[in-house]
């Protein structure tokens, strides 16, 4: 865990909600108001390692990006959608905060 620091530390953060059916609980609803700081993620190789190390059990999360990753290709954002999209997760929705972006995502349906 290089430079990453947990999932809410300096490098960047996450916030997830658990499967109720036997999973772990979230003490806080992640669609509720700002509870916890989070300090969005400065790299792409930060990021999508907080990805990685999430369980592929969560029915959806919340990842925070700085607006340094935001290139006018969309190159960076691409590596990072395309690992939670590997990993059984899509994008649905985004806020534009100062100086980042908190991207929601949810667990794809399985056929």
């Amino acid at each position: 865990m290089n430079g990453l620091n947990g999932l809410n530390g300096e490098e960047g953060g996450t916030r997830v909600s658990f499967p109720s059916a036997g999973g772990r609980k979230a003490s806080f609803p992640v669609r509720g108001a700002d509870l916890t700081p989070m300090h969005p993620f400065s790299s792409v190789e930060g990021a999508i390692a907080a990805i990685d190390a999430l369980d592929r059990g969560l029915r959806e999360f919340e990842l925070s990006v700085s607006d340094s990753l935001q290139d006018y290709l969309g190159v960076q954002m691409a590596q990072i959608t395309d690992r939670a999209l590997a990993r059984g997760w899509e994008p649905i929705s985004f806020m534009q905060k100062n100086g980042f972006r908190r991207y929601r995502f949810k667990a794809m349906r399985r056929p």
